[in-house]
């Protein structure tokens, strides 16, 4: 290809639809390299062919797909890696969408009744950790039977949010240390959850895929309970609140 057909970098932002910044940042990262850079200037020309990969990389990062994400589709950008890494991301902004949703409800109950923050006379249990057998089927199950978010970056469900008084973090332990074990508890964990309205939760839990240990009873010296197992076997307790 001769030098005539190649478009400069200013072209090239016009017809892709990235900035020449984004441009320059992308070619430093190593995701979309210019056909031909001047060794003097460092001046920047495309092949025109390279238009509809830059035009994808703009879409994918119009809707915030993480960088990462956006090279397994540019090395792949006619298979079926697109799709992968866009319902990878979208399960990513659902979770977000639930953190964003919670904090508007704390903020809406801020609002309207101020934002007392009484100190705390009792400690309060706010973070168990289980051991679990496949991250991803409890990602699912979690997410499906009590709506629970899940933070990678600290590796636990969320539910509530800080600082509400429903906060409350449950930490999964999935990957084998340097001893071979986990660094969670050994076998199956128990703990409860209050919830709204018991029979529902229970019903919901078991559709998800929840293995019942007993049905929503009433006991005299106690709420309105059930147990049922999560897909690792750990028992959770479903109180009425």
């Amino acid at each position: 290809m001769s030098g005539d057909d190649l478009l400069s970098i200013g072209v090239f932002a016009l017809v892709s639809g990235l900035s020449i910044h984004a441009l320059r940042h992308y070619d430093e990262l190593g995701l979309l390299r210019p056909a031909v850079v001047d060794p003097v200037t460092g001046y920047r020309r495309y092949r025109p062919e390279q238009v509809r990969h830059a035009r994808l990389i703009c879409a994918l990062r119009r809707v915030d797909v993480p960088i990462d994400a956006v090279r397994v589709v540019m090395d792949d950008p006619d298979g079926e890696a697109l799709r992968t890494v866009l319902r990878s991301h979208r399960e990513r902004l659902m979770d977000r969408a639930q953190v964003l949703s919670r904090m508007v409800h704390v903020v809406d109950h801020y609002i309207e009744h101020g934002v007392a923050m009484p100190d705390l006379k009792t400690p309060r249990i706010v973070q168990v950790t289980v051991t679990v057998a496949d991250l991803a089927e409890s990602i699912s199950f979690y997410r499906a039977a009590f709506d629970a978010v899940f933070n990678e970056e600290i590796s636990s469900f969320q539910f509530g949010a800080w600082p509400s008084e429903d906060f409350f973090l449950l930490t999964v332990a999935h990957e084998l240390n340097e001893h071979g074990r986990h660094d969670g508890p050994a076998g199956v964990s128990r703990f409860g959850l209050l919830v709204d309205d018991v029979d529902a939760a229970h019903r919901r839990a078991v559709d998800a895929g929840a293995v019942e240990v007993h049905p929503p009873a009433d006991q005299p010296w106690k709420p309105r309970s059930s147990c049922v197992t999560d897909p690792s076997g750990n028992r959770i307790d479903l109180y009425q609140g």
